[in-house]
């Protein structure tokens, strides 16, 4: 008997350490959705003057909490892969950028603490749409301006240390007429997806928005989404497993008739089975989709009267069943002239 109560004891100290180290774990790393807002009303809200600023909310919409609270304009927000981080960028003449340009800054995910400007460029250079790649080490992101790593001026990939902004290198450096935007990392961080526009020969000779993918040093950069003049695609964003990836698409197409901007995925592999997944009516748009960290939601901006779901048709955050589109949620559901966008779906640690 007192062997069997021994070894009953030890049986539900397992399982108490075990539910322990569960509510640990579940305690490290939240469930979040980090967007750009000019609301100026609303609990936890502090924009008076109606700028863009950093908000962070749970997947459902709730836990509303603004991370930035200036009077310049703060907008395109990523979260890293640990969750410590958030990359943004902000434009408007600050101490830390007295010429106002648009510069990538990194503050801490939790409360929007420690705001550093990371790529401090000069006046005549901007730099937007930053991503971290999967270690935390690097960003990726757009920069357009004349210097010495871009004669031209166009706007290209670049990358550079998530530390302090060191290490800045052209990963794209086109030919003039031809602009590059909006970098994604591969979840294995060995190819980044980003937008293309200008005419390049045989790989897009229309010259139109169009999805590209290259390895992390620039090379073997190839068209992925290749839909033609009369379609435009941007805006890429690499499922969890790296199989997909999900973007924007407008014009007109069997699968979208209207023309208006869907959110498609396709095969990360060659830019295979794209499949318009919002499919949403005439005179709706849907913008910047992002896939939750499980890959089994993806995030994005809708813009366009929803009856019930959004009857004032203003810019809101939606989110949907990554698999086939179903499920359509509205999260912010803010009223007219509130502008929701640029969601990023990852993890917030405590």
């Amino acid at each position: 008997m007192a062997s069997f109560l021994a070894m009953s004891l030890a049986a539900l100290l397992l399982v108490l350490a075990a539910t322990a180290d569960t509510a640990e774990a579940g305690e490290v790393k939240d469930k979040k959705i980090v967007f750009t807002s000019d609301r100026t009303s609303g609990t936890g809200v502090n924009n008076p003057t109606g700028d863009e600023e950093i908000f962070v909310m749970d997947p459902d919409g709730t836990e509303l909490q603004q991370l930035t609270s200036n009077t310049v304009t703060d907008f395109s927000p990523t979260l890293s892969s640990d969750g410590e981080k958030i990359a943004f960028v902000s434009s408007g003449v600050q101490t830390s950028n007295s010429q106002g340009d648009f510069e990538i800054y990194l503050m801490n995910a939790l409360d929007g603490s420690d705001q550093q400007n990371l790529t401090t460029s000069n006046g005549d250079i901007d730099d937007f749409y930053p991503d971290f790649s999967p270690d935390g080490a690097k960003i990726a992101y757009s920069s357009e301006g004349v210097r010495t790593s871009n004669p031209e001026g166009d706007s290209e990939v670049y990358k550079m240390n998530a530390l302090d902004g060191s290490a800045q290198n052209n990963l794209t450096e086109t030919a003039d007429g031809i602009f590059d935007f909006d970098p994604d990392f591969s979840p294995d961080g060995e190819e980044i997806a980003f937008e293309r526009n200008g005419v390049q020969g045989s790989k897009n000779p229309e010259g139109d928005f169009e999805i590209y993918k290259m390895e992390i040093d620039g090379s073997k950069q190839k068209n992925l989404s290749d839909t033609g003049g009369d379609v435009e695609d941007f805006g890429p964003d690499f499922s969890p497993d790296g199989a997909k990836i999900v973007y924007s698409s407008g014009g007109v197409r069997t699968s979208n008739p209207e023309g208006d901007s869907e959110v498609y995925k396709m095969n990360a592999l060659d830019g295979s089975a794209q499949e318009n997944l919002t499919d949403t009516a005439d005179g709706i748009f849907d913008f910047e989709p992002d896939f939750s960290s499980n890959g089994e939601k993806i995030a994005y901006r809708s813009l366009g009267v929803h009856s019930s779901k959004n009857p004032e048709g203003d810019d809101e955050v939606y989110k949907m069943n990554a698999l086939d589109g179903s499920a359509q949620e509205n999260l912010t559901d803010t009223g007219s002239e509130v502008r929701d966008i640029e969601p990023d779906f990852g993890m917030v640690k405590k």
